[in-house]
């Protein structure tokens, strides 16, 4: 071993305890393949959504009396409580229901404790059951929905099922609670599964239960029911989120597998060597499955978010023993013995690589200071990532310098000979050094043209979904019982039922009132909801349109979209209008919605203003809608363009040219109010990030004019990002954003490996041009197989593999990261070395502030920089 003064390396203390090292290798392993199996499958991150909801019923009262004596008071009572942003509320018949929303990262169960606590002091009618107050999480949404139908009356239905299908069903391990809808036996609603009288079970599940699991133990306990029960009865599967899930995740454990060989087949690409090869690969099932282990240990779950994560980790955890192993390899092959080799190589590149992956971990950061929707969603996909890389930064700094001292192939010194790539790129290099202002021009020209296409890309909050799921609202004016709501719907249910025969529909279930919970119930007896499920390969936008073109009749307004499978809305319109005056309130409700019924892009336009047909209309059967204690009411459409700036744009202008009197307030919803608070978050996100890449570099490298000068493939890097985006025409949304804050940890990393080589050859003696040469040829290989692998690691991802499963994690993130790395790779070769070249030839007083840096960092003690530079290539 070579004396290298001062205190040992953790490279040089894992080669002095090399069986301990490897133990510990496989002790992560072994914990990481048992945490597999141990992690719960979820389809989204455990959140807890800032909503609080408050329902009561009051048997056998009107709308308007619901709202004087439950709604009024209540609304009274929660007036104070701290962190409320909107109160609305719903004042239907025999049942008021208040949601109250906060912030995401507000403690929830407080503020449900201090709501709960306050309406239990309001004054209400006295006989009526207490309010229901309760928060909403993934966890309070039904896991499985199953409605049961048979030749009974739906009371002796009712009673049959609590008597014997529900007890079984709250006996399965990991279920939570197995309960009818409020409603269903107060009289509220009527539901209809496939045109039969039905009723509904929805099951929940523990905290902490597998939904995969669960959902099919509920199952395989309702089919060894049946003997039991009276064999009229059916039990009709009308939502379950196991296959969904296990679809999903089975996609993207193939795109994480099939990036990994992707990974290793790149690697030796280059190395053309089995073992180096097979040496570097190590660190990419030990980093994962150590991220596994960590994420076990924290209560992590296995969802699309973190397994996104360890899909986009799986080119980035190579990079550091990419970089570890060229190097060892290239010392091997200058004539040093394998152990020599191993230490120096590693020595040599250890501050660049621990530099470049704090910086990438250091863009996440910033998810944890904006919290909001973005932080609390993406913090799990970054912690995956986080976990993966410190992981993969031990692997490179100790188990692959052993495992190469130990299988590397003792090589011949080499005859000084480059490879016709490096030649051709060293010409390059030269030609761009001796012509600065001309390379400067022509990468300046294609970020200009990068951000003059941002108008030609799609903006949206999130990429458009196809989902198997279709919703149907059809309401019947004027209408102020479900009797003639019933004769309208069957007629629809007619052109259903044929599709039922024909395949395209599986299963359908109609809803008209309120179910007295989060079910498919509008709460309006004017109002059918209709839940279709489609059948397997159906294209659903096509069926859409199909029932659209069918199903519209002069004595009803029918609207059709496509469902969500879950997650947040990223096709929804929803402008609120909000006022004292009713009628006038009304009237520019119509006004809008007439003025938006033609426009392209949008469909289903509709307002649920309440226009009385006429004095056989009685006001005491329909619902009343507040916000903030006002009357409101909500337009609604639904944007079928991919661009939702564009959309919001035209509905903005069209608003503007019918006006808003006075005494009218419009407050605007759904995906607008995503979009917005999206690009605001993650515009701050990406300059907190990039300072936080500037601060780790000045600290680790004790210099202030070079990070500055790494900071430069930044812009380099929004050129192919965009213009991936452009030429693919995928939607510039959160996605693409999380995309491009990734970008800003990760193309710094190929030029803090140039520049910190570079700056080790100047120390040699070197002139700037010769090191700035010397030091692009020798890093070139390293380089381009790192930007490589991360690209190639993410092809799955891009060409969309995993169809619509991916969700916040696909398409559109990986096409930036691609682009990003593709061009941010190219030009860093170059254009890095142009700025270095000019920054550090500076004037003595330009360079008067770093020196001054520089000496208060000597007096603390060697660079590790430095100290790896003094190694050499002995």
């Amino acid at each position: 071993m070579p004396k290298t003064g001062g205190r040992d390396t953790l490279t040089q203390l894992a080669f002095r305890a090399r069986i301990l090292t490897l133990a510990l290798m496989i002790l992560v392993v072994t914990a990481g393949a048992y945490s597999v199996t141990r992690l719960p499958v979820e389809l989204f991150p455990d959140i807890d959504f800032p909503l609080v909801t408050v329902a009561t019923f009051y048997p056998q009262s009107p709308s308007d009396q619901v709202l004087q004596e439950v709604t009024v008071p209540l609304e009274r009572a929660i007036e104070g409580v701290p962190n409320v942003t909107t109160v609305s509320s719903t004042s239907s018949p025999s049942l008021s229901l208040l949601l109250v929303q906060a912030p995401f990262g507000v403690d929830m169960k407080a503020m449900e404790r201090d709501i709960a606590q306050r309406v239990g002091l309001a004054t209400l009618p006295a006989g009526i059951p207490p309010p229901r107050v309760a928060r909403i999480n993934p966890d309070e949404f039904p896991v499985l929905e199953i409605s049961v139908l048979g030749n009974h009356d739906l009371a002796d239905l009712q009673a049959l099922i609590q008597a014997q299908v529900l007890p079984e069903l709250k006996a399965v391990p990991g279920v939570f609670s197995a309960d009818l809808p409020l409603g269903s036996g107060a009289g509220l609603s009527l539901t209809r599964t496939n045109g039969v009288p039905s009723l509904a079970i929805s099951v929940l599940k523990e905290p902490d239960a597998n939904t995969v699991k669960m959902s099919k133990a509920v199952i395989a306990r309702l089919d060894s029911l049946k003997a039991s029960l009276p064999p009229d009865l059916q039990f009709v599967e009308i939502s379950n989120q196991a296959p969904g899930i296990e679809k999903s995740i089975n996609e993207l454990k193939q795109e994480v597998l099939l990036g990994a060989l992707l990974a290793v087949l790149v690697i030796f690409a280059f190395l053309l060597s089995v073992r180096p090869t097979l040496v570097t690969s190590v660190s990419i099932p030990v980093s994962i499955l150590a991220a596994l282990w960590v994420m076990n240990l924290q209560g992590m779950t296995l969802n699309i978010l973190t397994l996104g994560g360890l899909a986009v980790a799986v080119g980035r955890v190579v990079d550091d023993s990419i970089v570890t192993m060229e190097n060892i390899y290239r010392h091997v092959h200058l004539g040093q013995d394998r152990r020599t080799a191993a230490i120096n190589g590693t020595r040599e590149v250890a501050v660049p690589i621990i530099t470049s992956t704090l910086t990438t971990i250091a863009v996440f950061a910033p998810l944890g200071f904006i919290g909001g929707f973005i932080g609390l969603v993406f913090l799990p996909f970054a912690l995956t990532i986080t976990y993966a890389l410190l992981a993969s930064l031990l692997v490179a700094l100790t188990v692959v310098p052993i495992l190469g001292s130990m299988l590397i192939t003792q090589g011949k010194q080499g005859d000084g000979r480059q490879s016709p790539l490096v030649r051709r790129y060293g010409a390059l290099l030269g030609w761009s050094l001796a012509h600065k202002g001309r390379t400067l021009l022509v990468a300046a020209a294609l970020l200009l043209l990068a951000l003059g296409a941002i108008p030609l890309i799609p903006l949206s909050f999130l990429p458009s979904s196809s989902q198997p799921l279709l919703s149907v609202e059809m309401s019947v004016p004027g209408a102020t019982s479900a009797d003639a709501v019933v004769q309208q719907l069957d007629q629809v249910e007619v052109v259903l039922s044929r599709m039922r025969r024909d395949g395209v529909v599986n299963v359908y279930q109609s809803t008209i009132g309120n179910s007295g919970g989060f079910g498919r119930g509008t709460g309006r007896l004017d109002t059918a909801s209709i839940y279709v499920l489609l059948g397997d390969g159906v294209d659903a936008e096509q069926v859409a349109d199909t029932l659209r073109r069918d199903l519209a009749d002069p004595g009803r307004s029918l609207t059709v979209s496509q469902a969500d499978g879950g997650g947040p809305q990223s096709n929804a319109l929803q402008l609120t209008l909000r006022g004292e005056d009713y009628p006038l309130l009304a009237a520019t409700a119509t006004q809008i919605t007439q003025a938006l019924q033609d426009m392209p892009g949008l469909i289903n336009v509709r307002n649920d203003a309440v226009v009385s047909a006429g004095p056989q209309t009685d006001a005491g059967q329909l619902p009343i809608t507040r916000v903030d204690g006002q009357t409101a009411i909500t337009i609604s459409g639904t944007i079928t363009d991919p661009s939702t700036q564009a959309i919001q744009r035209q509905v903005q202008q069209r608003v503007d040219q019918v006006g808003l009197p006075a005494g009218v307030q419009l407050v605007t919803g759904g995906v607008f109010a995503n979009f917005n608070e999206a690009f605001s978050q993650m515009g701050i996100a990406m300059v907190l990030g990039v300072a936080l890449v500037y601060l780790v570099m000045v600290v680790s490298q004790r210099s202030l004019v070079t990070p500055f000068v790494i900071l430069f493939s930044l812009p380099l890097a929004s050129i192919g990002a965009l213009g991936g985006l452009l030429v693919t025409q995928r939607t510039l949304g959160l996605p693409a954003l999380i995309g491009l804050l990734m970008l800003i940890g990760l193309v710094v990393t190929n030029a803090i490996v140039l520049v910190a080589f570079v700056e080790q050859l100047r120390a040699r003696g070197l002139g700037l041009i010769d090191a700035l040469v010397q030091g692009g040829r020798t890093r070139l290989r390293p380089i381009l197989m790192t930007a490589l692998t991360t690209v190639f690691v993410l092809m799955p991802l891009a060409v969309g593999l995993g169809g619509d499963s991916e969700g916040l994690i696909g398409a559109e993130l990986a096409t930036v990261v691609i682009g990003g790395l593709l061009t941010s790779t190219l030009l860093t070769l170059v254009v890095v070395p142009i700025i270095y070249s000019i920054l550090r030839k500076a004037p003595r007083r330009a360079r008067a502030a770093e020196t001054s840096f520089s000496s208060a960092s000597e007096r603390r003690g060697p660079s590790p920089a430095r100290q790896s530079g003094e190694m050499g290539d002995e």
